[in-house]
């Protein structure tokens, strides 16, 4: 990771703009990391720098009429901007003028956002609407979460970061016991190697607001995310589409397996099979 992107990944967690599972990985990298710990102390000792003063009350008026005073400058008639009222009358100089026109340049401004995120809101209600007259997805029978959305989420989030895993590890023996802790869950982590779909590590989803253990595999540049859920939290078996993505799913036990990859459909579903059949259920 290069030192830009350190700087922006701790200022958005700095600002709380990261997940949830993005700050546990945070979080864990600025335990094992000094250097990226105190440069997160330094931007916190910035930040707070910067609100003391920019946050402090205004200047009383006094210290104006004082300033006025010295420099022999006398106040023209009351501004009639369109303000006016209280604050044409308190800053009725060429800097209430100033103060005036910005404030309203601002406000125009903000009502064009406004407008402009309305209107990107209403075509992407009327875009939503559409498509989901046409899409029925599997995993969302009489209105349960959407666990397939959070679960791609988490594989997408994966694929945009340096590494689409928090450990780094090869070893089964190594990647169950990372979990213990940190997730209720600690799966079973099959190694798949000599069939072409090596165990690269393991990292922290968040689904339902709950982290979850993903295992992380590959098949030659192909990733391959496999999350674990409650079954009580998911659907049964099957396979669908989404952005791209082939998502595969099956249960063993109280468990809900889903493996998402860009893979194409019949790879997916041989790691499927290969992966219950070392688990102990049935492929399938």
């Amino acid at each position: 990771m290069t030192d830009d992107e350190t700087l922006l990944l701790l200022s958005a967690y700095a600002d709380g703009e990261l997940s949830p599972g993005e700050v546990l990985a945070m979080e864990r990298r600025l335990a094992a990391d000094p250097d990226a710990r105190a440069l997160a102390e330094r931007l916190r000792d910035l930040s707070a720098t910067l609100r003391g003063p920019l946050a402090g009350p205004p200047a009383p008026e006094s210290l104006r009429a004082r300033v006025i005073e010295q420099i022999g400058f006398t106040d023209p008639p009351p501004s009639r901007g369109r303000l006016g009222g209280p604050l044409g009358t308190r800053l009725g100089s060429w800097v209430g003028t100033w103060v005036e026109a910005w404030v309203e340049a601002w406000l125009e401004s903000w009502r064009r956002s406004r407008q402009a995120l309305a209107a990107t809101l209403l075509v992407g209600l009327v875009g939503g609407a559409a498509l989901g007259s046409g899409i029925a997805y599997l995993d969302r029978p009489d209105g349960a979460p959407d666990t397939g959305a959070a679960v791609l989420a988490g594989h997408l989030r994966g694929l945009a970061a340096p590494q689409p895993f928090d450990v780094a590890s090869s070893d089964r023996h190594v990647v169950k016991p990372w979990f213990n802790g940190r997730t209720t869950l600690a799966p079973e982590a099959p190694d798949l190697s000599d069939k072409g779909f090596p165990l690269v590590g393991g990292r922290v989803d968040i689904v339902g607001g709950t982290p979850v253990p993903t295992l992380v595999y590959r098949r030659d540049r192909h990733v391959i995310s496999v999350t674990v859920v409650p079954a009580a939290d998911g659907p049964g078996a099957g396979e669908e589409r989404r952005d791209g993505s082939t998502i595969e799913r099956w249960r063993l036990g109280d468990l809900t397996y889903w493996a998402v990859s860009d893979l194409n459909r019949r790879d997916l579903r041989a790691f499927a099979d290969l992966f219950q059949s070392r688990t102990g259920g049935p492929p399938g």
